[in-house]
C-alpha cells in the first residue's frame, strides 16, 4: 500500500510540473489581406473577426494593431478589437509583396517574397519610411521578432525556418517537418513562437530547438492565406535596438523597387 500511495504522488507531481501546452496564451491575430479579413485566436478558439483594408498583411501590434499595405502603399491602425481608429500613414510604395510583419521595441519589421530580390525591412511604429535592413536569398513567408536578443526568425517557402541577427547574419536554420509555416509571432508568456501551417491550416508552437510543441487544430477555420500574425509583448521592457534606431535616424532612402504583383 505505501508503494502504490509513493507511486501515485510521484506520477502527480510530474502532471504538475510539466503541464502540456493546449494552445496560444496570449491572443494571436491572423490576417489575410486579399480577403480584406483579420482574426483573433485565444486558447485555440476564434474570439473575434473583423474586416480590414484590402491586402493589409504586415502587421505590428503594441497597444494597438498597426496593419500595412503589401506593396507599401499606407498603413491603417486598429483597436485591439478590430475597429479602425482613424489614425492611418502614408508608405512609400517602394517593396512588393510584404507578406508578414514583425513587432520590435522601437521599430516594425517586415518580410517579401516572391521575387529576384526580397528584402527584410525596418520602418517606424506606424510603418512608415520603411527601408531595406538586409536582403534574402529566398522568398519569405513569415517573420517574427525575437526580444530576447533583438534578432528576427523567418520562414521560407520551402519549410524551413532561419534565425537571423539584425545586420542579416544568419544564426542558424531549423526544419519543423512538412509544415509551410505562415504568420509568424512570438509568445513572450511561454517563450516560444507560433505560426500558421499553411498545408493543415492548423496553429502550431514551436521552440527556437525546432520542437514542436502544439499542433493545434480550429474546427471549421479555413482563413486561406492568413500570412500576416503577430503577437503583442507581454512583460517585455521597452528597450530600443541600438542598430535599428541609428538605421532609421540615417534617413537613407529606400531602395525603389518596380512592383511586382504576381499572385500567390
Amino acid at each position: 500500500m505505501t508503494n502504490r500511495i509513493l507511486a501515485l504522488a510521484l506520477v502527480a507531481t510530474a502532471v504538475t510540473a510539466a503541464p502540456a501546452i493546449a494552445s496560444n496564451i496570449t491572443p494571436y491575430y491572423l490576417f489575410n489581406g486579399d480577403a480584406s479579413t483579420g482574426w483573433q485566436i485565444t486558447n485555440g478558439v476564434v474570439t473575434n473577426t473583423f474586416s480590414t483594408f484590402s491586402l493589409g498583411y504586415p502587421v505590428a501590434i503594441r497597444n494597438t494593431i498597426w496593419l500595412g499595405q503589401r506593396d507599401d502603399d499606407r498603413a491603417v491602425e486598429y483597436t485591439l478589437g478590430g475597429v479602425a481608429t482613424g489614425n492611418t500613414s502614408v508608405g512609400g510604395d517602394n517593396f512588393s509583396q510584404l507578406l508578414d510583419g514583425a513587432t520590435g521595441f522601437a521599430a516594425n519589421y517586415g518580410v517579401e517574397c516572391c521575387g529576384a530580390t526580397n528584402s527584410v525591412t525596418v520602418a517606424n511604429a506606424d510603418w512608415s519610411n520603411q527601408q531595406v535592413l538586409f536582403n534574402l536569398g529566398t522568398s519569405g513567408s513569415g517573420i517574427a521578432f525575437d526580444p530576447n536578443d533583438s534578432t528576427l526568425w523567418i520562414s521560407a517557402f520551402g519549410g524551413t525556418i532561419t534565425h537571423y541577427s539584425l545586420a542579416g547574419a544568419n544564426l542558424g536554420t531549423i526544419n519543423l517537418g512538412a509544415r509551410l509555416m505562415i504568420g509568424l509571432a512570438y509568445e513572450s508568456l511561454t517563450d516560444t513562437f507560433w505560426g500558421f501551417d499553411r498545408n493543415s491550416n492548423n496553429l502550431v508552437q514551436f521552440s527556437r530547438a525546432g520542437v514542436v510543441l502544439a499542433d493545434v487544430d480550429i474546427p471549421n477555420f479555413n482563413p486561406g492565406n492568413p500570412f500576416g500574425g503577430e503577437m503583442a509583448f507581454n512583460g517585455q521592457a521597452a528597450v530600443p535596438e541600438p542598430a535599428t534606431l541609428a538605421l532609421l535616424g540615417l534617413g537613407v532612402a529606400p531602395f525603389v523597387r518596380r512592383l511586382r504583383r504576381r499572385s500567390l
